[in-house]
């Protein structure tokens, strides 16, 4: 579908009108020329891609902050963008990323030429509605398909796969996915945006437990009676990703409500001990939750200081390094954390079309004050 520039200006406005108003989307007003970093992917070798989608670019990083790169512009011909959201790499160090408003995956070399797209606007099998978050696992490609509350389901090709979910908030369903991510067993974790939790998935697409709610744990056998309402979708392969299983029987651990409960999640991923990390949007703060969905820590308040967030929307692991990034997608900037949350440091994203280096900024340190005139 062709996003006319008249009907991007309404969306953008609106969904800027809906962040006012705290319901957790937030866009830039089309004109504006302050970025808006939303996904965020650390390839490999540690350089790092950002979406920017009020500015309709891909920004790529060393893991020093040094600007090597930027691309896209406003359209929806190859290459261009209409407010790009997701972004992962493939064990190829191929850049995939989520072309919202134009319904579509966009894929990429390392150097930044375009490889393939797939895609349109609907609710067709093969079509995504506002699309958001992106993983890649296994030759799978996972997309939280907003508009139509499902994850499609890609081969790297852009074939159709299958989907998981619907609309609705029991087990299995949601209320708007936004962030997906995949664990080294095959298990998908999906942020529920408007339900305020995060669902995880077996690798076929049975529902197993939720995270981030008052209760932070669910474990225990199978009941012989109930469902969880997760619809099943197959695909063009004739793979079943989604169905119906036993409702849990369940024990609950609690944690305090105050801090284990998210809202209007959005970004997720997982480090090197399988622990999530969960850009908690609504909340201006992000998560960590153990794999057993035990709080771990929350880092992170309302503000423009180190360590502080407004409407953080993208997250990523350096796995590597053990390194955290957040998109702190109201501040226009990066943020750096150490793997216990610390805050490391933070740096911009650069004009569009510059080529000067953007290194992290850090603690500033103050030159000497001069001495006073007429001194020597």
């Amino acid at each position: 579908m062709i996003v006319s520039r008249t009907m991007r200006t309404l969306l953008l406005a609106a969904l800027l009108l809906s962040l006012s108003l705290g319901f957790g989307w937030a866009f830039a007003a089309e004109d504006s020329q302050s970025p808006a970093p939303a996904g965020i992917a650390v390839d490999s070798d540690g350089s790092i891609y950002v979406t920017d989608y009020a500015l309709d670019r891909v920004v790529k990083f060393a893991a020093d902050g040094t600007l090597l790169g930027q691309w896209g512009s406003s359209g929806n011909a190859v290459g261009q963008f209409s407010a790009p959201f997701g972004v992962a790499i493939d064990g190829e160090h191929a850049v995939y990323v989520v072309d919202q408003l134009n319904g579509r995956v966009q894929k990429f070399g390392s150097d930044f030429s375009p490889l393939s797209a797939w895609g349109s606007t609907g609710a067709g099998a093969d079509q995504l509605r506002t699309p958001f978050g992106i993983a890649i696992a296994s030759g799978r490609v996972y997309v939280a398909d907003f508009g139509n509350d499902r994850i499609q389901v890609f081969s790297t090709d852009g074939s159709v796969v299958g989907a998981v979910g619907s609309k609705g908030s029991a087990d299995g369903q949601f209320q708007r996915p936004a962030g997906v991510a995949v664990d080294r067993d095959g298990n998908l974790y999906v942020t529920d945006h408007f339900n305020d939790r995060v669902q995880r998935f077996a690798g076929d697409g049975r529902f197993v437990s939720l995270l981030g709610s008052v209760v932070a744990t669910v474990s225990g056998a199978a009941s012989a009676t109930g469902s969880t309402g997760a619809t099943g979708a197959t695909g063009a392969t004739g793979v079943t990703l989604a169905t119906p299983i036993a409702t849990l029987s369940a024990t609950l651990t609690p944690v305090a409500p105050a801090d284990n409960q998210l809202r209007r999640p959005e970004g997720i991923a997982l480090d090197r001990d399988g622990n999530l990390w969960v850009a908690d949007y609504g909340r201006d703060r992000v998560v960590k939750f153990a794999p057993d969905g035990h709080l771990l820590l929350a880092v992170g308040s309302r503000g423009t200081g180190s360590g502080e967030f407004v409407g953080p929307k993208g997250i990523a692991v350096d796995t590597g390094a053990g390194r955290i990034y957040v998109a702190d997608t109201g501040n226009g900037r990066l943020q750096r954390l150490s793997s216990d949350g610390t805050p490391d440091t933070t740096w911009p994203l650069p004009p569009p079309l510059s080529t000067a280096p953007a290194a992290p900024t850090q603690t500033p340190v103050l030159p000497p004050a001069p001495p006073p005139q007429g001194s020597q």
